[in-house]
């Protein structure tokens, strides 16, 4: 039973609680007060371990930052590589003291190495010369282009990445400096007989494309153990040999002494006029027949090592007027 005196004392406990409360609170208002007046909410920025200044905004500093990395502050730079990241720790600065988020952006900065990007046109996979853009480069080409220069199906463009910047040239000036003019051929009359020399050129009258793209293992002309009637082509066994123009199969089987193909082994022969005959040898596989008409371009074989072959490759050979010519005065 709750007698008056105890009620009594249960209200003098209260009281004596509340006014209690009511100290801790005004006590942590003050407090709250005194640090806000003093002190600012900021940010510790740290680089390995080591305080280099205090930011407020930590994130417009860091995207800062970043920026600097994805494009660097100059001409032509593809990327800032940045080893060491700062890091950041939320923390109370006494008023009066700065940030200084332009000396940390320059610490973390500063020890970055800075790739440029540009543009090499080659040249036979030969960097010849540097521009900044890839239109630059584009634009060179297709003047070059435009203009026949001899060597413009042999350009190409590179993208490039390097610490140091490259000697820029203007379109104009790699136009200037990479075209090469056609040499005119004077047309000789070649005889029948044995092949001719490989400066000997003359107008065969058909247009020609590459049988295949390949490494040349063996020239035109005279070698150590006999005189080579055409030019060899190294490609992988299987590689598609393409018709290089078009005409009738005037043979299509294995070469041998009866038919007067020996040692080429798997033979395609293709009349392309009255005076171009041209030879695939040593296939693997020959996929067209004697009498049938090719077009240029056409798949009529794939390469191989058959008949008198060290391994895989294509002889390519070209015979005008029944003597065997240069190939590479045509093409490669």
């Amino acid at each position: 039973m709750i007698t008056i005196s105890n009620l009594k004392k249960i209200i003098i406990g209260l009281r004596n609680t509340t006014k209690f409360a009511i100290i801790l609170v005004i006590a942590v208002v003050l407090i709250v007060g005194i640090i806000k007046v003093s002190y600012k909410q900021t940010y510790s920025v740290s680089l390995n371990g080591e305080i280099i200044g205090y930011t407020q905004d930590k994130v417009n500093l860091q995207k800062r930052i970043n920026d600097y990395i994805n494009s660097g502050d100059g001409d032509n730079i593809a990327f800032v590589e940045v080893k060491d990241m700062p890091e950041y720790k939320a923390c109370l600065l006494k008023n009066g003291m700065q940030t200084n988020d332009d000396e940390i952006f320059e610490k973390v900065t500063s020890s970055g190495t800075t790739y440029y990007k540009y543009y090499a046109i080659t040249e036979d996979n030969e960097e010849k010369a540097y521009v900044k853009e890839f239109t630059d480069a584009e634009s060179a080409i297709n003047q070059l282009k435009d203009k026949k220069s001899t060597n413009s199906e042999k350009l190409g463009i590179v993208e490039k990445y390097s610490t140091t910047q490259a000697e820029y040239k203007t379109v104009d000036t790699c136009v200037s400096e990479l075209y090469k003019e056609k040499k005119v051929v004077v047309a000789q009359k070649i005889p029948s007989g044995g092949p001719t020399g490989p400066s000997v050129k003359t107008d065969l009258g058909v247009s020609l494309v590459k049988p295949i793209s390949g490494v040349i293992s063996s020239r035109f002309g005279v070698r150590w153990r006999d005189n080579h009637k055409g030019l060899d082509i190294a490609a992988p066994k299987g590689t598609a040999i393409k018709a290089s123009a078009a005409g009738t199969v005037t043979f299509a089987g294995y070469g041998s002494s009866t038919n007067g193909y020996s040692g080429y082994g798997n033979v395609v022969v293709v009349k392309s006029s009255s005076s171009v005959v041209i030879l695939y040898a040593h296939c693997s596989a020959l996929y067209v027949k004697t009498g049938q008409k090719v077009s240029q371009g056409q798949v009529i074989g794939a390469v191989g090592s058959t008949g008198i072959s060290t391994g895989n490759h294509l002889h390519f050979e070209i015979r005008y007027n029944g003597r065997a010519v240069n190939p590479q005065n045509y093409l490669y």
